[in-house]
């Protein structure tokens, strides 16, 4: 017997007055309280889902632009790094034409700008890295656990996995 016919037969059971008529008011008691906690949950999963979501939006917003700095450092790097094997370029072409005084002074100069670009170079790696210390990757994969957990019910209830 379908569920239909287990209600049909509940109402006329109401409608005549027996014990099956109690039974049916304490079903539908039970099932109206089934379905209030049913919705406090979904309202509590909705909010967990909020929170993550606002945990994952929050934490892009101060890693992507951190990263972006990094990105805009490193650029700065390679364009240092081009200028210098173009010095050392002329410094080859120097040698091989066989000037030794001018090759000296080019290489003294590119020494000195070896250093600093050097220098420049380790300054930016060690911002590069404080900027990535900074980052709190356990956290950041604890709230991505969670929605994980938040959002599975939702996905079973919607027919998913």
């Amino acid at each position: 017997m379908g569920k239909l016919a287990e209600i049909k037969d509940m109402e006329e059971a109401v409608e005549n007055g027996s014990a099956e008529a109690k039974e049916f008011i304490a079903f539908t008691k039970r099932q109206e309280e089934h379905n209030q906690q049913m919705q406090k949950l979904m309202k509590i999963t909705a909010g967990c889902v909020a929170g993550v979501l606002v945990v994952v939006v929050v934490a892009a917003v101060m890693i992507v632009p951190r990263a972006l700095g990094i990105l805009s450092d490193a650029k700065t790097l390679t364009a240092q790094a081009q200028q210098t094997l173009a010095d050392t370029q002329q410094v080859v072409e120097q040698v091989k034409a066989g000037n030794p005084k001018e090759v000296m002074d080019n290489f003294n100069n590119l020494t000195k700008e070896g250093e600093v670009a050097l220098q420049e170079c380790v300054e930016q790696i060690k911002k590069a890295v404080e900027v990535l210390e900074k980052v709190d990757i356990d956290s950041l994969n604890t709230a991505v656990e969670n929605l994980g957990k938040a959002v599975s019910p939702l996905a079973r209830l919607f027919g998913g996995r």
